[in-house]
């Protein structure tokens, strides 16, 4: 008896060609399209190919489905993900950091809740359209998360969070192709996403417009305070220390004698923001909170690769794990190190696991 998918399609070209994949190697495949958000009238964007999972896109993936010959169903997680991620986005901003959205997505909502519902539906695995890999290593009897083939696709960054207990039934079917194949693949099977642009990172905020997200979710958010040097000297007021981010250069409208000036650091205490020189920007310590390791957790302190946001290449660093948390000496001083994101580590191409940068 074939073993049954539920594929997690987001009406994007990735998820469409995994179902798609999958049905071809055999298996009983479901699609499910999660609806996560319902587009504000003030922000909605005319025929937004960027934003996943909206309205548009759970049309994409029904129609997808229906070409592929594969059962689709819709689920409604607006409130858990208003509650899991779009609360979490809009509290650590408030607290002075800078969150990613999609790894807290992925834990509770992808990799946890909408698990739990493919269960209901009798699927023994769940696949998305990460580029990454699962390895079982047969030496340590254990699992392994590892980069795709496509280097340029790597979405490791934001599954540093999965573990043993979910990674047993997991398929990643994009882990051995390239994005140019899987358009030709789409296009091959007559799918109308072959085309489709590239969702962009936060599905929630689909004019991009972060600032006035937050404006309309939670007006208190923004309180006026004082632009500090880092000897503490005023040098101008600032609109609210949500409006920036660590390593902001544009935007700040202070200049003078100690300028360019670029944001180093952001005290909620205090409400106030920190500005400096870029040479200020780096530092070679990295702590971490929330401390997840894919397998074993470490006792002992360990050479790794380590990224401090997604954009940014792994550096040489040494690590020293402490209870739940972590700490990183990089080799090289490390650009705009910045809380809220996630610092995650490499051995090679295999993710050891990370943790919330503080």
């Amino acid at each position: 008896m074939a073993k049954c998918a539920a594929v997690a399609m987001s009406g994007g070209v990735d998820s469409s060609v995994a179902a798609g994949l999958l049905r071809r190697e055999g298996y009983d495949v479901i699609g499910i399209t999660l609806r996560l958000w319902e587009e504000e009238p003030s922000c909605r964007v005319e025929n937004n190919v960027h934003a996943c999972c909206s309205l548009d896109s759970v049309d994409d993936a029904k129609t997808v489905a229906n070409i592929l010959g594969i059962p689709h169903y819709t689920l409604d997680f607006r409130d858990m993900f208003r509650r899991d991620v779009i609360d979490y986005f809009v509290d650590l901003y408030a607290r002075g950091e800078t969150p990613n959205p999609c790894i807290a997505c992925n834990k509770f909502i992808k990799f946890g809740l909408f698990w739990e519902q493919a269960r209901q539906f009798g699927a023994d695995f769940l696949a998305t359209g990460h580029y990454a890999r699962v390895v079982y290593d047969e030496k340590r009897q254990l699992y392994t998360l590892r980069r795709g083939d496509d280097l340029h696709k790597d979405q490791t960054y934001v599954l540093y969070q999965l573990t043993q207990d979910i990674l047993p039934h997991l398929l990643f079917p994009m882990a051995h192709i390239e994005k140019a194949r899987a358009r030709e693949l789409a296009k091959q099977w007559k799918l109308p996403v072959f085309n489709k642009p590239e969702s962009q990172d936060i599905c929630f905020i689909p004019d991009n417009d972060y600032k006035g997200f937050l404006e309309r979710v939670s007006p208190d958010i923004f309180k006026a305070g004082d632009f500090v040097d880092i000897r503490g000297k005023v040098v101008g007021r600032h609109k609210g220390i949500a409006a920036y981010t660590v390593g902001q250069r544009r935007g700040l409208g202070i200049g003078g004698p100690g300028g360019p000036y670029y944001v180093i650091a952001l005290d909620k205490v205090h409400n106030r923001v920190v500005v400096g020189g870029e040479r200020d920007l780096f530092s070679t310590r990295v702590r971490a909170k929330s401390a997840t390791w894919v397998d074993e957790a470490p006792t002992e302190s360990f050479r790794a690769y380590g990224k401090i946001r997604y954009a940014a290449k792994e550096a040489a660093c040494r690590v020293y794990p402490d209870g739940d948390g972590l700490e990183a000496e990089f080799d090289e001083p490390q650009r705009a190190v910045t809380a809220g994101q996630a610092l995650v580590l490499y051995d090679g191409d295999r993710v050891l696991g990370g943790g919330v940068i503080i």
